[in-house]
């Protein structure tokens, strides 16, 4: 891989690339920031992403997808969960995509995304792109809800660096892919592998604000829209939309 930097450990590998990008904005698109172990690795909605010393991977890519609009945003995610699923299912089955961007086996978290944007005029300037895949952990904390990795669904040992030379370029494939035409290929392809597509569940609207008790309803997910918000059809037979922490899943 080129423009590879790796750490035995860091804070957190978006936030060495966010202090790269501060002190010299040299570095090349696809810089790739690398760590055995993370002291203050960051999930979505300020969860702490936990992982072993060496057991999984920990990376980051700082992407120039200067050509984006900074309202199709959304693409970025896109781009990376297709890939990162892609990639999954050369090693295990049932893989998804949990909206917006984790990714699950079964009803188990096996990858988080985390991505960072920056903007300038009407495009996007830069993209950061914090990755979390559990490899060969085996143990989790209790406070994990529904953690596994690869080791727990094969009972295989896996050498990660190996495993990051194929996701990253997996990723790559990807987002040229989207570049090159292949923007309906893409969405579809999110679509179509998206947790719990079409089946009724159970999700929750926080009340975090108003301290009032959470809203729990019943919906499927039917697709999500261009900037990144879910389509939920209720049982009433009624549709709508919702935006990033607007609704959570109840798994």
């Amino acid at each position: 891989m080129k423009n590879h930097i790796h750490y035995n450990q860091a804070t957190s590998t978006n936030t060495l690339i966010k202090e790269m990008l501060i002190s010299e904005n040299a570095q090349p698109h696809f810089t790739i920031v690398s760590a055995d172990y993370q002291t203050s690795g960051r999930g979505q909605r300020e969860n702490v992403w936990e992982s072993e010393q060496g057991a999984n991977l920990l990376f980051s890519l700082l992407l120039r997808p200067e050509q984006l609009k900074a309202t199709d945003a959304f693409a970025v995610s896109r781009i990376v969960s297709v890939a990162i699923a892609k990639w999954l299912m050369n090693y295990v089955d049932c893989i998804a995509i949990k909206w917006p961007n984790d990714i699950y086996c079964s009803d188990k978290k096996i990858c988080g995304i985390l991505i960072e944007n920056s903007i300038m005029g009407s495009n996007l300037s830069t993209a950061i792109v914090g990755v979390g895949i559990n490899i060969n952990q085996t143990s989790f904390s209790s406070s994990i809800p529904n953690p596994t990795s690869l080791a727990l669904i094969t009972e295989n040992n896996y050498n990660t660096k190996d495993l990051l030379c194929e996701v990253v370029a997996e990723i790559e494939k990807q987002y040229n892919n989207y570049f090159n035409g292949g923007i309906e290929d893409i969405n579809a392809s999110y679509n179509k592998m998206l947790y719990r597509l079409n089946t009724t569940a159970q999700f929750r609207i926080p009340m975090r604000e108003t301290l009032e008790e959470d809203k729990i309803f019943e919906a499927a997910i039917i697709g999500v829209e261009p900037n990144g918000c879910l389509q939920l059809k209720h049982t009433d037979g009624s549709v709508r939309i919702y935006a990033f922490k607007e609704v959570e899943f109840i798994i």
